[in-house]
């Protein structure tokens, strides 16, 4: 069947042409599901047949990343004397921060737990979400500036953020060799 096949509506008027459409309807499902499995083999081939060749690429990729990170990260000043990522002909590479999360201080420690500290803090019920004593992280995130790391490392919370290294290809560069490659 395709898209632009028109459907006929199904009008059932008796007990036989029910029958008949429930035959129909778990025949269509069998077919559906036969369908599907093969589908489902050529795909699971495709990738097995690529597999290979997709990790070696991909362990590549990560050797030569950890060689342009150890390379970026000895010279990072150099480098980077103002921003901290450079334009290159094919790809930016840079450092970036990660969006700032509230972690625990101590792995042990529970969120609910610490939701009851809060509680008991006098500055910490606003950071508490309810029914459940729970943190709430956004709060907390939003008040960052304001929170003194004491106060934080009372209710057993810190705010951290990452900073990650990053190749990115540019678009204009990719798209051409995704072109040449088709």
């Amino acid at each position: 069947m395709t898209k632009r096949q028109k459907l006929e509506p199904c009008i059932v008027s008796s007990r036989a042409a029910l029958e008949a459409v429930v035959a129909d309807v778990v025949k269509l499902k069998i077919e559906q599901a036969q369908a599907t499995a093969a589908m489902e083999r050529e795909v699971a081939d495709v990738q097995k047949r690529h597999q290979e060749n997709l990790l070696g690429i991909g362990r590549q990729i990560e050797a030569r990343e950890a060689g342009v990170f150890v390379y970026c990260r000895k010279n990072r000043f150099a480098l980077f004397p103002e921003k901290k990522s450079m334009d290159l002909l094919f790809a930016t590479i840079g450092f970036e921060l990660t969006p700032p999360r509230v972690d625990k201080t101590n792995g042990k420690d529970t969120f609910g737990k610490i939701g009851l500290r809060l509680e008991n803090l006098e500055w910490g019920a606003a950071y508490v979400r309810y029914p459940d004593p729970e943190v709430n992280k956004e709060k907390i995130l939003a008040d960052r500036a304001k929170l003194k790391p004491e106060q934080l490392e009372e209710a057993g919370l810190t705010i951290e953020q990452d900073e990650n290294f990053f190749i990115r290809p540019k678009s204009d560069a990719l798209e051409q060799s995704v072109r040449e490659a088709a």
